[in-house]
């Protein structure tokens, strides 16, 4: 039975979600900490994301083997940019890890630059639709967070 004064929190966590604190940039975009390979990243959450990608400069400062794709990616003002699968890595969200299409890094310079020309600061890695599909999110925007079903 439904109890209707359950709040949303209470109805999230029955259901088998857990959360993910966010931070609001000075433009209203919500990111949230994560890391790959242990290393901490600043990950933008971006529901207008078909996929989840990572910085190829700090790929490639980490050494992580990479291999180009056939396709290209784009967004936030680029398009036709090469993207790399990362080989073995591991992406964390706090202590969550969660499920990921696969690993990708693109060169992430226009949506730094498109960040800091309104303001924010530098994003490391952006998480999409991929993740938030595959774990049936739900963005609370009352408590900056992002629920993710286990």
């Amino acid at each position: 039975m439904l109890d209707l004064k359950m709040t949303l929190v209470e109805f999230l966590e029955r259901s088998g979600y857990t959360r993910v604190p966010l931070t609001r940039s000075g433009i209203g975009h919500f990111h949230t900490d994560g890391t790959l390979d242990g290393r901490p990243l600043s990950v933008l959450v971006d529901t207008g994301a078909g996929g989840s990608v990572f910085s190829l400069d700090i790929a490639r400062e980490m050494g992580l083997a990479l291999t180009k794709l056939e396709m290209q990616g784009g967004g936030a003002g680029a398009a036709r940019l090469d993207v790399y699968r990362i080989g073995e890595a591991s992406f964390r969200l706090g202590g969550l890890t969660p499920k990921v299409g696969a690993l990708l890094a693109m060169d992430l310079t226009h949506v730094n630059q498109a960040a800091a020309l309104r303001g924010s600061g530098p994003i490391d890695a952006v998480l999409g639709a991929d993740v938030l599909e595959a774990h049936s999110a739900v963005i609370d925007y009352g408590s900056s967070s992002l629920y993710l079903k286990l």
